[in-house]
């Protein structure tokens, strides 16, 4: 079986000889840690271990921004970056340790900077300007590979936030909904003429939701904002993609998102990543409570596996009935953090390699 394989099974709850492999990326401070501890430096580290995650392709066209804002730097030293990014923030980077950006300025401030940048930024009059010019031969090579195929399903909270910044997308929400939903909207449109044009060139495993709307103790926007504003788009999407035979999701959010997850399985969202244990995402208790409807990716706490092996096999341990069981992959519920050291995440993944097989 390939990798692609084994995914579309797994989800499936079908017989695979072991659940894919999904690995995600350590920070550059991990990274360099694992070099002190003897990574050989200019290497990747899972190459170096003879191991790769299971590869994915996203054939979308340009969904978002169009054309983008002009990366900029503004200032520059040997600790601090700030520059203007491709949503048009400002943001400080650090260069000596790894840390969430700093967003020290956002391009949306008003109901007619929101207009502005649907203006100048997300016109959908001529969809065919989003698909560059070697699209097709792109979908033609990635249906040619073993590559799990991904179309956008949308990415609406992200945009508004990443425009606007978390406080006062919030108030758009509320000052300017009319302009909110005209941007989601125009999302919507490229989204589905994307999943429609990709159907017709070929295959579609997985529709990709990338939204990031919720925090380590509950979303970002409530529930009725989002029913509102979002879910209608996302069932639009999904049941186009039933109409193509397109079953799988994989909708990628920090944080706890239970109080969305009903909202989410009646529009046909099945899967949930990278359920992070720290914000209550146990993927045993989602199990509990919403069968085998709800697929998940991840939920293996990062912090126990800074703690050695003893905890790294009681964490899978943990987890191995829903491994066993199907609709899960395992894997750590996000980047790989610097507490994490160089023998422990070797051990790490000679352990999830065993606990995989079934």
């Amino acid at each position: 079986m390939t990798e692609r394989d084994r995914f579309i099974a797994t989800m499936r709850y079908q017989p695979v000889d072991r659940r894919p492999l999904h690995l995600v990326g350590p920070w550059p401070d991990t990274l360099a840690r694992w070099r002190r501890e003897g990574l050989p430096a200019g290497t990747d580290p899972h190459a170096y271990l003879g191991v790769a995650s299971m590869p994915t392709v996203n054939i979308s066209p340009v969904t978002g921004l169009y054309p983008r804002y002009e990366e900029r730097t503004i200032e520059e030293t040997d600790t601090v970056r700030i520059y203007t990014d491709g949503y048009g923030r400002t943001v400080r980077d650090f260069k000596d340790h790894t840390s969430m950006p700093e967003w020290l300025d956002f391009p949306v401030k008003t109901p007619d900077d929101l207009r502005r940048v649907l203006n100048e930024h997300y016109q959908v009059d001529d969809l065919n300007a989003r698909f560059p010019a070697d699209w097709a031969e792109k979908v033609a090579a990635a249906n040619a590979s073993d590559n799990l195929i991904v179309v956008d399903g949308g990415c609406y909270y992200w945009t508004l936030r990443s425009l606007a910044g978390v406080e006062y997308a919030s108030y758009l929400f509320y000052d300017a909904p009319e302009l909110v939903d005209e941007l989601f909207e125009r999302y919507c449109t490229v989204v589905l003429e994307g999943l429609r044009r990709a159907a017709a060139h070929g295959r579609v495993d997985v529709i990709g939701f990338g939204e990031d709307i919720a925090y380590k103790t509950g979303p970002l926007i409530s529930p009725a904002m989002f029913r509102e504003f979002i879910l209608p788009r996302d069932r639009r999407v999904m049941e186009l993609a039933h109409s193509l035979g397109v079953d799988l999701t994989w909708y990628d959010s920090d944080g706890d998102v239970r109080l969305f997850i009903p909202d989410y399985l009646e529009a046909g969202i099945n899967c949930l990543a990278p359920c992070e244990v720290a914000a209550s995402m146990v993927p045993t208790e989602l199990r509990k409570a919403y069968g085998r409807d709800l697929r998940m990716i991840g939920g293996l706490d990062k912090r126990e596996i800074a703690k050695g092996p003893a905890a790294i096999d009681a964490e899978l341990a943990r987890n191995r009935p829903l491994i066993e069981e199907g609709g899960y992959i395992p894997a750590i519920d996000h980047s790989v953090s610097a507490d994490i050291s160089w023998d422990d995440y070797q051990y790490f993944i000679e352990a999830i390699q065993r606990a995989i097989v079934v």
